[in-house]
């Protein structure tokens, strides 16, 4: 009698694709945390009479500034905030006002050191535990608060989004690689470029690397030897492997080098689907490349740049940022 034949188990990529099909997720935003806010300590003087509190807070605004804390109101009640604490130094905060003017002297009866929130609140959670410490001004941002309700994306969207990254992990089982990244451009519903972890020849050919240098090629650019398509710059092999997703591929034409080039900039206005999140060089190429938004199924928690490490799309000093989206699986 033969022995019944044992199944196959599913590899890691399978059971990933059997998730993300039947995920009904929404996708989260990746950015700073806004759960809570930063306090700072500053002086608040209690006013000895009401009727002086007009002229006190007008005298303060002229000689004692505090453009760092221009969110907060200056006066909760018969309370004025005079100042950050460092303001003063080692002096008492009686000399410093009489320093500052003595127009300050006798008006107030007693100080005190409380803590402010030190940045403006961004959204309306914030907005309602500053205003637990001190009462402050908030201009709400509509589109913020839809990014961080959960909401952001409609269910077509999310259908597309994982259709997309779909195409990533199929692509990385087809190349039989650790990632992959997708490049498409929203504009024209249609992927412009793939590129896979391609390390084992080359140590600077990471899948996002090798993508962007793709994109390129569609611009009349790029820097790598490729055996690509010369029509889509996509394995004809690998898009006859994808028929099954209904996407499209294909990119919109560039003039070649000789002629004015009027269009975008490598990867500006694409949306990249990751099937890991990328490290830290391949988040700045996304930088350079101007990417829109940078899509990830699974965190890289030795790596990771975007989310696992560190947010580079965070970094205010940077001269291009894009939003980050993961929660796929």
């Amino acid at each position: 009698m033969e022995e019944p034949q044992l199944k196959r188990k599913p590899n890691v990529i399978d059971c990933h694709l059997n998730s993300l099909r039947t995920s009904k997720k929404s996708l989260n935003v990746v950015m700073n945390d806004m759960t809570s806010q930063p306090l700072t300590p500053v002086y608040v003087g209690h006013i000895k009479n009401p009727r002086d509190l007009s002229k006190t807070v007008l005298l303060l605004n002229q000689k004692v500034p505090v453009k760092e804390l221009q969110h907060l109101k200056r006066v909760r009640k018969h309370e004025v905030i005079i100042c950050p604490i460092e303001y003063v130094n080692d002096m008492s905060i009686e000399d410093y006002l009489c320093k500052c003017d003595e127009g300050f002297k006798d008006i107030f009866v007693a100080f005190e050191v409380k803590n402010v929130p030190k940045l403006p609140p961004k959204l309306k959670k914030q907005y309602e535990d500053t205003k637990l410490f001190w009462p402050c001004n908030f201009h709400p941002d509509k589109y913020l608060e839809k990014l961080f309700s959960g909401q952001f994306f409609t269910e077509q969207e999310l259908d597309s989004h994982r259709r997309y990254m779909e195409a990533a992990f199929l692509a990385a089982k087809w190349f039989d690689v650790q990632n992959v990244a997708v490049v498409v451009d929203p504009a024209i519903s249609s992927v412009v470029a793939i590129g896979e972890d391609n390390r084992k020849c080359h140590p600077m050919q990471h899948a996002a690397m090798l993508a962007i240098d793709n994109v390129a090629r569609t611009q009349n650019g790029g820097a790598w030897q490729s055996q690509m398509d010369d029509d889509t710059f996509i394995d004809v092999k690998l898009v006859a492997f994808l028929k099954d997703l209904n996407v499209k591929f294909g990119h919109r034409r560039f003039k070649s080098k000789q002629e004015e080039d009027t269009g975008p900039y490598l990867c500006t206005g694409y949306d990249v689907y990751m099937m890991k999140e990328p490290c830290v060089m391949c988040a700045m190429a996304f930088v350079h490349a101007r990417a829109r938004r940078i899509f990830f199924a699974i965190d890289n928690e030795e790596d990771g740049a975007l989310k696992s490490r560190v947010k580079l799309q965070t970094v205010k000093s940077l001269n291009h940022r894009f939003e980050v989206f993961t929660g796929f699986l």
